[in-house]
């Protein structure tokens, strides 16, 4: 995936609670690109559009057969576009 072809994806942002262990990247790998940029906060960007977890209900219970995990471990936040260091200190989730 360019950097360009970012510009317009759905991504998600994932903060796990802190008795919950990390996730398992590797497990998760065809959900589309992770990135782990703090301890317990892990960024998704889709690699399709049109891929059926672009919406927010769909992640979340794929997320959660996938990982084992119930929503009180757990909160997410959809967006779309780049997350650019702006949006994450405009955002609380850092």
């Amino acid at each position: 995936m360019k950097i360009n072809d970012v510009l317009h994806r759905r991504q998600y942002t994932i903060n796990l609670s802190s008795n919950t262990p990390p996730l398992d990247l590797a497990s998760l790998s065809n959900m589309g690109v992770w990135s782990n940029p703090k301890e317990k906060h892990y960024i998704l960007i889709l690699t399709h559009n049109d891929d059926p977890i672009n919406d927010s209900s769909m992640f979340e219970k794929i997320f959660k057969e996938r990982t084992g995990l119930q929503s009180k471990d757990f909160i997410y936040e959809a967006k779309h576009g780049p997350m650019t260091l702006q949006r994450a200190v405009d955002s609380t989730w850092f």
